[in-house]
């Protein structure tokens, strides 16, 4: 006998068939809730066991069970056990997901958050007390230059928030907690989540001003926006949505803190739900919600090498592409930035669909994929032409790392096109090579704001290089090329993915995993160019080419949690930074306002690549 269950503002959903054969009551959802708690503490303490999936196993369960049908929760953690799903490391590359460290190797101390010298009064993340010119540059820095890109709220109503907070309790954010919201102040505790977290946003990116400062009132900000976001009641769904949103933008900043992949699935769910995909929405912020949701979603999908969420063909909102050269007005155009990118994202989403997915509709009228990369490449030249008249608002500043990366796998070996020819190799090493001096010049300017995707991005610029490189240790003309690649390209990009493992520990292990394969190559790529000398260690050439395929071909799904392969690294990596929990919630340690942030001049400096100071 089968049974089910309605609850309050819920459909009707069948309930499993109890081996009891007893009614289900109205409680079944609480007392699987506790059930599911219970798992997790009998679990908790096979958590340092490499080699046990007991721990995964119980996350997942947990979450299918919790989140399968509430479309009505009024919260959006819908249980205590939530977060610890939003809550992880974003993922890292396929490979490097599924690494066992070296157990040989003493355990490192998780990575602590590093706090600035304190060599003045220190307070707190009370916004009353910030000084006031430092907190006018960050809501100006996110408003004007980053929710534009990522128009997760509107912009007026934004501001509206912020003034009224202003005025609640004097402009004592803290009490706000302690004491509560007033009623009358029309305020409520989402809206002081989505203030924090634009502040933790805006804040990371000043990384430029003072990088120690930027980190640190990044972590509180956003530790305070969580505090906020446990206490946020009656949401919406399209509020969830937002919520989901900027998780995700900034996981992309944090990726040590939140997992993208996890805020942008639930982020799919709810716009599916809403039917935003494919209605008019009532309000146009509402579609905009949605686009939001597409440039984030296509961008993992096709760096993870996932199937889309939602094909392309099931799209029927509509998205209106201006004329972005002939707009005249700047506010007009710092707004269109956001249609720029999802230009992008579409193209490449049609890259991965023909040459990785292999799907025949991608192509569209063109049936020669010789004419479609034509097509492809003079559309993907014009989107960077295009996105140079964004620089003037100091937007699209990784527009070139953009390119190059769409633009590589475009002409790498890819499951469409496995084979290349030699100038398809070569036009990677431009496209890479480009790449890596962009992220060179981003990070001497302290700049190098999107860590998560600058990993996967190299890593992925590395192993191309890395298999052109071998692929052409034969042909002559482009053997001078090959040989800087691998001298001095390759090196550079590795070094960059250990930069980034200063404020991401995954990046570290990227570079540290690729290090032997690059020293082979080296040493077999010198034998071959240079006779007579001899190589006592030299790898079968058979062998070497299956690793380089592994590598561009990584087969399995993501992994996250506890690495499962057998694979190990040269030595052992930083332990993960640890999740927030909600002791790491209760008190945060005060850090010191630099008194030049009451002074600054410019936000965010443009320094165009023929500037004076562009390569200092």
């Amino acid at each position: 006998m089968d049974y089910s269950v309605t609850l309050p503002g819920h459909r009707v959903v069948p309930a499993p068939r109890l081996a009891l054969n007893v009614d289900v009551k109205f409680s079944l959802v609480r007392a699987l809730e506790t059930h599911v708690a219970q798992l997790e503490r009998e679990a908790a303490g096979l958590q340092h066991s490499a080699n046990s999936v007991a721990v995964a196993l119980v996350s997942r369960l947990a979450h299918a069970t919790l989140a399968a049908d509430s479309p009505s929760s009024t919260s959006f953690f819908l249980s205590s056990l939530s977060p610890a799903f939003f809550l992880r490391p974003s993922c890292p590359p396929l490979l490097i997901s599924r690494i066992k460290p070296d157990v040989s190797q003493p355990p490192s101390q998780p990575r602590q958050v590093r706090t600035p010298p304190r060599d003045g009064p220190t307070i707190s993340t009370n916004l009353g007390q910030i000084p006031p010119a430092a907190l006018d540059q960050m809501i100006w820095n996110y408003t004007n230059i980053h929710l534009p890109q990522y128009p997760c709220v509107q912009e007026q109503w934004l501001r509206q928030v912020f003034s009224r907070v202003f005025a609640v309790h004097g402009g004592d954010t803290d009490a706000a907690l302690t004491l509560g919201i007033p009623p009358e102040s029309g305020l409520t505790h989402f809206d002081y989540f989505v203030a924090f977290v634009s502040l933790a946003i805006s804040s990371i990116t000043l990384t430029w001003k003072n990088e120690n400062q930027a980190r640190t009132a990044s972590d509180a900000f956003f530790a305070i926006s969580l505090q906020h976001l446990r206490l946020v009641s009656g949401a919406t769904e399209i509020q969830k949505l937002q919520i989901s949103l900027l998780l995700a933008h900034y996981a992309h900043m944090s990726p040590g803190k939140v997992d993208n992949w996890a805020c942008i699935l639930n982020g799919v769910r709810l716009a599916l739900e809403l039917g935003l995909h494919k209605r008019p929405p009532e309000l146009a912020s509402h579609g905009q919600l949605f686009w939001v949701l597409y440039g984030m979603e296509r961008s993992l999908c096709t760096l993870l090498r996932l199937p889309l969420s939602f094909p392309e063909e099931c799209i029927t909102a509509s998205l209106h592409i201006p004329n972005f050269n002939a707009i005249n007005n700047d506010d007009a155009k710092r707004q269109s930035s956001a249609t720029h990118l999802y230009r992008l994202r579409a193209m490449e989403t049609e890259i991965y669909r023909v040459l990785y997915l292999q799907d025949p509709k991608a192509q569209g009228d063109l049936l020669n994929v010789d004419s479609w990369i034509i097509s492809i490449t003079n559309r993907l030249d014009e989107w960077l032409e295009t996105a140079k008249g964004f620089s003037k608002y100091q937007m699209f500043e990784f527009r070139q790392v953009q390119h190059s990366s769409v633009k590589s796998r475009v002409y790498r070996p890819t499951p469409r096109l496995e084979i290349r020819t030699p100038e398809d190799r070569r036009t990677c090493f431009a496209a890479c090579s480009a790449l890596v001096e962009d992220y060179q010049q981003q990070t001497k300017r302290r700049r190098l704001f999107y860590p998560w995707h600058a990993v996967h991005i190299l890593y992925e610029a590395a192993i191309v290089m890395l298999e052109a490189c071998w692929a052409l240790r034969d042909y002559v003309p482009a053997r001078q090329e090959a040989r800087q690649i691998l001298a001095v390209t390759i090196p550079d990009c590795l070094m960059l993915l250990t930069k980034v493992g200063e404020s991401w520990n995954d990046a570290a292990l990227c570079s540290k995993y690729l290090m032997p394969i690059v020293d082979e190559v080296t040493v077999a790529f010198r034998v071959r160019i240079m006779a007579g000398i001899v190589a006592p260690h030299k790898v079968p050439e058979a062998e070497t080419s299956e690793k380089l395929r592994k590598l561009l071909f990584p087969e399995g799904p993501p992994s996250w949690g506890a690495p499962m392969s057998s694979e190990s690294l040269p030595s052992e990596p930083e332990a993960s930074a640890p999740l927030l929990d909600s002791s790491a919630l209760g008190g945060l340690e005060e850090f010191n306002w630099d008194a030049d942030w009451n002074f600054l001049q410019d936000v965010s400096p443009v320094f165009p690549r023929d500037a004076p100071g562009a390569s200092n």
